[in-house]
């Protein structure tokens, strides 16, 4: 057999349930047969609770990869626990259990669990669906894990360059099964995505096409995410402690929500009783992502007005004023809709001056940014009053050594 080899993106989770499910069936239905497994992959080939007799390497094109010959004999099973339980279910696949993982497996499971039980009463005293429960706390694994009311969501970070790419894979697998064991979901059931540093529009491009989004709760807010079509699931959790501020201060306030990707901020403005809201992006795609979460909260259009624009051009153009703004621009973008690019170190003293003149006196302006050594420019500072809120705006599963996620201001006309 030659098994797929999980080229496409996202497609590993997916890949260790296959390789484990054919390793059930043999070991189950074909004793004393044998087998032979071609694979791009021979690291999924562990999967399979059976130990090959011989390997053959070759090169397929240009593709490393490996023919693995089996005798399916008990003596070579590696262990049946995953076939029992998955017999005493009775359907679908089961989870993995720590048992069953190798070492480095185990040294991630335990970590996430050791981190998931340090936020269980945070997560009950605030009423927490939706949290980060690892992100690259043990180097080797450089992954984040996150639960979306139970949806597990797994993004697998860039490794260097000088690190084999047979190692990653390696890692990536061990860390799937550790996730599997420590957050008792199947395997095939984690949405898992490759973070890769990106470049323009490359940055905002669709991944797969299947739609699925699922309602999760933050506040008194119902928002929808979808966890495998896009590189970003539609609610940035790092950012919660703002948006429920923005909830707080809302009330009979003009909101104004810059670069407001899902519209996740103006739905908890317009719960808490905004007089009114605007918010503005440039995507099409994430102002109907905003659209109906506006409609799955009961909001309505005639109040909370979706701007498809560029925002620098947007706030030139526009004459009304706001008592509460949220801007929180990306770091880079090349937009068809602008004729020159967008750098937010560059560009960001203009952006913030022209968001000021739209903002009521003794209005707040909330600005805040992912950028990597971003800099405020000292003239803001002294223009006005400006408050750093970034170690407040952490939350505490995004409480890391080392630089922070974000960073947030504060700034007041």
């Amino acid at each position: 057999t030659n098994p797929p080899w999980g080229e496409r993106l996202g497609e590993a989770a997916e890949l260790v349930h296959l390789y484990r499910n054919l390793g059930t069936h043999l070991r189950e239905q074909f004793i004393g047969w044998h087998a032979a497994v071609l694979s791009a992959n021979p690291d999924l080939g562990k999967r399979m609770g059976l130990r090959s007799i011989k390997q053959y390497q070759m090169y397929i094109g240009k593709l490393e990869a490996k023919l693995l010959l089996f005798d399916v004999k008990r003596e070579h099973f590696v262990g049946d626990r995953e076939v029992d339980r998955n017999k005493q279910a009775g359907k679908g696949e089961a989870p993995l259990q720590l048992d069953e993982l190798r070492e480095d497996g185990r040294m991630i499971a335990n970590r996430i669990r050791k981190n998931d039980k340090k936020l269980a009463s945070w997560r009950k005293r605030e009423d927490v669906h939706c949290y980060r429960v690892y992100d690259a706390d043990i180097p080797e694994f450089s992954v984040a894990v996150d639960n979306y009311d139970g949806a597990i969501h797994v993004a697998e970070y860039a490794a260097p360059e000088n690190i084999p790419q047979s190692l990653t894979e390696a890692r990536l697998l061990s860390a799937l099964e550790g996730v599997s064991a420590a957050l008792q979901v199947p395997l095939s059931s984690i949405a898992l995505k490759q973070r890769r540093r990106q470049k323009g529009a490359g940055q905002y491009q669709q991944r797969s096409k299947t739609g699925r989004t699922r309602e999760v709760r933050e506040g008194q807010a119902t928002l929808l995410v979808n966890l495998e079509d896009y590189l970003d699931t539609g609610l940035f959790l790092d950012h919660r402690p703002v948006r429920l501020d923005i909830a707080a201060r809302a009330r009979d306030a003009k909101f104004l929500n810059l670069f407001c990707y899902t519209g996740a901020a103006t739905v908890h403005a317009g719960l808490a009783g905004a007089r009114f809201t605007t918010s503005v992006d440039t995507s099409s795609t994430y102002l109907d992502w905003a659209r109906k979460n506006l409609s799955l909260n009961g909001l309505s259009p005639s109040r909370h007005h979706l701007e498809q624009a560029d925002c620098m051009d947007w706030l030139r153009a526009c004459t009304d004023t706001f008592d509460l703004i949220l801007l929180d621009p990306p770091t880079f973008s090349n937009s068809s809709s602008r004729e020159a690019d967008f750098d937010l170190q560059r560009d960001h003293v203009e952006l913030i001056n022209l968001a000021m003149t739209r903002l009521e006196r003794g209005g707040l302006l909330i600005f805040s940014n992912n950028k990597r050594g971003f800099k405020l420019d000292a003239g803001i500072q002294q223009q006005f009053g400006v408050e750093d809120r970034t170690r407040w705006s952490l939350p505490p599963d995004f409480q890391r050594p080392g630089k922070p996620i974000h960073q947030c201001w504060y700034i007041i006309k």
